[in-house]
């Protein structure tokens, strides 16, 4: 049975419908590898956003803080000053954290805490030759004594204490005080437990209340 003749019109549409199935046959592919581009670039350009965001000093949308973590950089050599045959226990680095202020409390503020490092160490050394030996120490990181002020910004009263013009604070300072017998476990070591530490207050520094 012969088949009917095609017509002109068949004739021009058949490259088109060919070309059809060629370009939907290979879309799929292309999307993907769109669709991978588009991810790319917004990974990219999160990253960005981080920088310049650390760079500029807004975290999360509150300015202040401690961008790039400038601070907790300046302040952590304050924690290799232990005395000569002392025994670390602890060593803590804290960088600035956003706290939202408590509901409950009508005084409290939301902003940034401080930037604190620290070193918890024992030492049989004498406590007036311990201070001596950790004065001498701050002093030459640029750090000058002044009269110790207990205002609860430590675990426990100073004994001693130093400041420092630390860039990208309002104030920083140092401190060092003795543990009460007992109440830090020393893992059954001789002598007295210490503290030595330091806190930088960033822009926007403000406590929750909490």
């Amino acid at each position: 049975m012969e088949s009917a003749p095609r017509s002109m019109e068949d004739d021009a549409a058949s490259p088109v419908r060919l070309a059809t199935s060629v370009r939907a046959g290979s879309s799929r592919p292309e999307r993907r590898r769109v669709l991978v581009w588009c991810a790319a670039a917004l990974v990219a350009a999160a990253l960005v956003a981080g920088v310049v965001a650390r760079a500029t000093g807004i975290v999360g949308g509150h300015p202040g803080g401690d961008p790039g973590g400038r601070v907790l950089v300046a302040l952590t050599p304050v924690v290799g000053l232990d005395p000569p045959g002392s025994t670390v226990v602890a060593l803590t680095r804290r960088d600035a954290v956003w706290s939202a202020a408590c509901p409950d409390n009508p005084s409290g503020r939301a902003g940034w805490s401080g930037v604190e490092v620290s070193d918890v160490f024992v030492s049989t050394m004498p406590a007036p030759e311990l201070l001596a030996e950790v004065d001498r120490a701050l002093e030459t990181q640029g750090w000058r004594p002044t009269p110790p002020v207990d205002e609860s910004a430590w675990q426990y009263a100073p004994v001693a204490e130093w400041r420092k013009s630390v860039p990208g604070t309002t104030s920083a300072r140092a401190a060092v005080f003795a543990y009460p017998a007992g109440v830090v476990p020393s893992a059954g070591l001789p002598g007295t437990t210490w503290f030595l530490g330091a806190e930088g207050k960033t822009p926007g520094f403000a406590l929750p209340g909490c």
